[in-house]
């Protein structure tokens, strides 16, 4: 039998030789022996050399650092003294506006692609685990979801699960906006060039800049809080099916109390129909 190094990280450091309870009866050895795996190769490797970290990543999270960057970059131009360093005072406070919020959404996306990729752990999530999808609970969740929605309806698809991570999905989208606002970036930082240091960036120009922005805006927050809201549902039926569970498959003595003492005219509608 190989010898992985699992057992050796137990440290156990003890003379067993007189201790009787030690040895496993032949029945047990044979259980033993007999039953299916637990572990397949590279986790027995990883679990004896405790290298067990490292298995997955934020898809999106490249594309937030650069997206991040440009906005941000376009913010801070704008927010540096518009009264003195920009010919519109109106275009500058316009960006500020939009900028800041679009900066705001993309830490909120990057924080919830964490959450479901399972880059960021649950157990750090605190009280808002409860309503926010992680990987964990939202494939947990999903599974079972999977087995009600096929028998309630007829899907034979991975919605059920996949519902809380669509924003790992619109890669695309997401490169598609950014490359607009680097553009968009690159035309700021040319106006106060242009200006010798005044950004002569017209409030026109603003305007289509902040358009660009509040469609990206858009884009990040309807996936966002599409996975919130579908988690949170998917937690909602989970639980009516608990409560509907306890119902479905009563014993005789349970079936006799609600129908002679503690059940409803709707129980008793359901249960004896």
């Amino acid at each position: 039998m190989a010898n992985y190094g699992i057992y050796k990280r137990l440290g156990y450091n003890f003379d067993d030789s007189s201790l009787g309870i030690i040895n496993l009866s032949q029945e047990a050895k044979d259980h033993l022996n007999s039953t299916p795996g637990l572990l397949v190769d590279w986790q027995k490797r990883d679990i004896a050399d405790s290298n067990v970290s490292g298995y997955l990543k934020n898809p999106m999270n490249d594309l937030y650092i650069s997206f991040r960057s440009n906005a941000n970059s376009i913010f801070t131009v704008a927010n540096n003294d518009p009264a003195n360093t920009w010919s519109s005072f109106d275009a500058a406070n316009l960006l500020i506006s939009v900028s800041s919020s679009l900066v705001a959404s993309l830490d909120r996306f990057k924080s919830h692609t964490d959450n479901i990729s399972g880059v960021a752990a649950i157990e750090s999530g605190g009280v808002a685990a409860g309503t926010h999808p992680y990987k964990k609970t939202a494939t947990g969740i999903g599974k079972l979801l999977v087995y009600i929605t096929n028998e309630s309806d007829g899907i034979l698809n991975a919605s059920p699960i996949l519902g809380s991570f669509t924003s790992l999905f619109v890669a695309d989208s997401f490169y598609s906006n950014s490359n607009v606002i680097i553009s968009d970036s690159a035309t700021v930082n040319a106006a106060v060039n242009s200006g010798g240091g005044i950004c002569i960036l017209t409030l026109d120009q603003a305007n289509v800049i902040a358009g660009h922005m509040n469609t990206a805006n858009a884009l990040i927050e309807t996936r966002r809080n599409h996975d919130i809201q579908f988690f949170r549902n998917s937690m909602s039926v989970i639980s009516d099916f608990g409560k509907t569970q306890e119902f479905a498959n009563m014993g005789e003595v349970e079936k006799n109390l609600a129908n002679n003492y503690i059940g409803t005219d709707k129980l008793l509608s359901r249960i004896n129909s």
